[in-house]
């Protein structure tokens, strides 16, 4: 026990051990967020889409990935809770599927209504494997916020 320890071959293992343990949990992550899973619809208000503002920006397939951003508010009503979620629907199996969807602060959105309300958390974005989705799927927003559960449909088709 009189062996003193090596500090270089010490704090390399210690590296080591740490950059492969945050190399798995990225990786982990990484995997966790590209779920893509059916969902039910049947408790949605569907008649309720003309009251909001909405708009897919953007759809961009690339590398064998998707791209989608786009916001959805109800003008009037500050947006208390995010909760939007991004849903690709099969219109030949009619199934819904739900992607992995963040809600992002875009307070370019509160500025130009200028009505007094907050629509500062509007705006989402998702990022997904082309590979995990049917051909010619059309991209519906599930809008949750505070407490809502409206499905609008768009006609963006998210990929061929």
């Amino acid at each position: 026990m009189d062996r003193q320890y090596d500090r270089v071959k010490t704090g390399k293992a210690v590296l080591g051990g740490f950059l492969l343990c945050a190399a798995a949990y990225l990786l982990l992550l990484f995997f966790v967020n590209q779920r893509v899973s059916t969902v039910d619809l049947s408790g949605c208000d569907t008649d309720a889409a003309g009251q909001m503002a909405y708009r897919i920006e953007k759809i961009e397939c690339s590398y064998g990935y998707v791209e989608v951003r786009g916001y959805a508010y109800e003008p009037g009503v500050s947006i208390d809770t995010a909760d939007t979620r991004l849903l690709a629907h099969d219109p030949t199996s009619d199934v819904y599927y739900m992607l992995p969807t963040e809600n992002v602060k875009k307070e370019k959105l509160t500025k130009e209504a200028d009505d007094g309300f907050n629509y500062d958390y509007a705006q989402f974005r998702s990022v997904v494997r082309a590979a995990k989705l049917p051909g010619g799927c059309r991209a519906c927003i599930w809008y949750r916020c505070n407490g809502e559960n409206r499905l609008i449909h768009t006609e963006e088709v998210l990929f061929y």
